[in-house]
């Protein structure tokens, strides 16, 4: 099951305000943004082609190699805007962190999956990791994404050795055969392909589960303070899916020259996990909508219940101001995708 080329152009940042809110931001410090390496094409073409600074926005960016490290930078006010993991974003909530969602990215079923060493013929598919050393990163989506398919496949969690790992350790342990397996996501899987002559097994979205996604997330407080900043930073995004829209090449580039991959596998990352619909995000039938009690939603739900009954959060979580939707209503009020 592979995805088209579905991209929705919008339309460009809106010039009204733009030399004011430029001098607003000239006045405090940069926007903290947190964000991976992961293929967030709308974040890289912005800041690489200088959307944030034409949206009047001055930011800094933070690198994290996955999402479970943002919740401590959140508590500690060194973000203020980050793409978190909506298993991390999850714990969070339930550690008392009040963060909410304004906008989706990416939404990375077939950027996560099983991979194994290629010349390891005793991992065919999922149903082969009994007694097997699977890594992980803990608190990651990836973490949720094996719990899913040793639990599709009849397999229990003790009859697996998962080893917490960061995705450069797994990648050197299974180029070592320290590990037999890992639960990763791009652009870790093909860094394993290149440098541990590994091979995927399986893909989360092959399998049914379409959990694997981030969120561009921030603090309610912040949010109550710092609105015009959130909507300059969804108009900046807006308008990447515009350039990106009319041609794919600037995402190729920016995201190729952040990850250190070749451009052709870049372009494949792209055909199974292009940029998210971002005139969706208000369509409550949407698969990755922002709407409260739409799928997302819903799918939050059943996870947050699953990870408390798995002793992963130590109580349950209130979803009910999750998501805000209204933010990007706002932004793409009147527009219409070519």
């Amino acid at each position: 099951m592979r995805r088209a080329d579905f991209l929705r152009g919008v339309g460009g940042v809106m010039a009204g305000g733009m030399m004011a809110g430029r001098r607003a931001a000239a006045q405090g410090r940069p926007l903290a943004i947190g964000y991976q390496e992961q293929p967030d094409w709308l974040l890289y073409v912005a800041r690489d082609y200088g959307l944030f600074e034409k949206a009047g926005i001055s930011a800094r960016f933070v690198k994290f190699d996955a999402s479970p490290p943002m919740i401590e930078a959140f508590k500690n006010g060194s973000l203020d805007l980050a793409s978190v993991g909506s298993v991390a974003f999850l714990i969070g909530l339930s550690q008392g962190l009040d963060w909410t969602m304004i906008g989706i990215n990416p939404e990375g079923a077939y950027a996560q999956g099983l991979v194994a060493r290629r010349d390891n013929s005793a991992i065919r598919t999922p149903t082969d990791l009994r007694g097997k050393k699977v890594a992980v990163f803990e608190g990651a989506t990836a973490q949720y994404g094996l719990l899913m398919m040793l639990r599709q496949h009849g397999i229990a969690l003790n009859q697996v050795t998962v080893i917490h790992m960061t995705p450069q350790a797994q990648v050197e342990a299974l180029a070592n055969r320290q590990i037999d397996a890992a639960m990763i996501w791009e652009p870790w899987i093909h860094r394993m392909i290149q440098s541990a002559d590994a091979r995927i097994v399986e893909t989360e979205g092959n399998l049914g589960i379409y959990t694997n996604v981030d969120a561009y997330t921030v603090r309610r407080s912040w949010l109550a303070a710092n609105r015009d900043t959130a909507l300059r930073f969804l108009r900046a995004l807006a308008a990447a899916n515009d350039m990106i829209s009319k041609d794919h090449k600037v995402a190729f580039a920016a995201w190729a020259r952040e990850v250190g991959l070749r451009q052709g596998l870049v372009e494949q990352i792209y055909d199974l996990v292009p940029p998210p619909l971002i005139y969706e995000w208000t369509n409550p039938r949407y698969t990755y909508s922002l709407v409260r009690g739409g799928p997302l939603y819903q799918r939050l739900g059943f996870l947050a219940n699953y990870m408390y009954r798995q002793k992963i959060i130590a109580r349950p979580v209130d979803l009910d101001d999750a998501m805000d939707s209204s933010l990007i209503a706002e932004v793409l009020k009147g527009k219409k995708p070519p």
